[in-house]
């Protein structure tokens, strides 16, 4: 089971930050996931919210202002101020943590757009630049799931638009805890995504919904021992957490209880 620091190591710096990914790779993360939104003029940066009020020290749209008003802004805190992420830039950092014997993979993914113009594939456009500069737009070829990059959203326009840019990257698509998951999910477009993502809360009530392949699923946000033990005796292929280190500790410690009682 992989591990993936959600938004960085965002349990111990602020989400989505460069202290955030620098210690996620400290910290031996298998990968590193992301949000992305398009600025006024059409980078991608890293961020959850369609507004930097909540991350910031400032205020407004992100797809109002432009990258250098973004730059302005304070994304960390007053002790250690932190800048935006682009996601150029987290690319670079993803390629300058890979060694020989650790390959973080990137989990990046598009929020669902509200205008016709962001709808015909300005992001995803955005997306497949970046990963061309980045040397990482080539998918692994038979077995997508086994690339670094993974396309993940709860939006199969999204996931749609960007199996036709680039139908080598792994898509994943996500799923909330619903209610009536069972009769809604017959109304869930297909074949946009080779792997499901659910949050851990519905797998856990309605196991059944990872189907046959769970080690092809991806669970979000996976913060207590109790959830990531869980994921790990069901065989979940890739857990989002906050907190990479006690993940990879609530794993080992499971491993050992078990081989102690055999």
């Amino acid at each position: 089971m992989k591990i993936i620091a959600h938004r960085g190591a965002s349990g111990y710096h602020p989400e989505m930050t460069q202290d955030a990914y620098e210690t996620a790779f400290a910290l031996g993360a298998d990968g590193v996931e992301c949000d992305i939104q398009l600025t006024a003029d059409g980078v991608a940066v890293c961020l959850h919210d369609p507004t930097v009020d909540r991350t910031s020290d400032g205020t407004g749209a992100v797809n109002s202002k432009n990258l250098a008003e973004l730059r302005e802004l304070n994304f960390g805190t007053a002790e250690r101020p932190q800048r935006i992420l682009t996601l150029a830039e987290l690319l670079e950092l993803v390629n300058d943590a890979q060694r020989p014997d650790y390959r973080p993979e990137i989990f990046v993914e598009t929020k669902r757009l509200d205008t016709v113009a962001e709808r015909r594939g300005q992001l995803e456009q955005a997306l497949q630049r970046d990963l061309v500069a980045a040397g990482l737009a080539d998918g692994p070829g038979a077995d997508p799931a086994a690339g670094p990059v993974h396309l993940i959203s709860f939006d199969p326009g999204s996931l749609a638009r960007f199996r036709r840019i680039n139908p080598g990257i792994h898509r994943v698509y996500l799923r909330k805890k619903y209610t009536g998951w069972k009769i809604v999910r017959r109304l869930e477009p297909a074949c946009v995504a080779q792997s499901p993502g659910f949050a851990v809360s519905r797998a856990r009530t309605a196991p059944q919904s990872l189907g046959d392949a769970p080690s092809n699923t991806y669970l979000y946000t996976l913060n207590s021992a109790g959830n990531v033990r869980w994921a790990q005796r069901h065989g979940i292929g890739w857990i989002a957490t906050d907190y990479p280190d006690r993940a990879r500790g609530w794993c080992e410690g499971a491993t050992r209880s078990f081989s102690l009682s055999r």
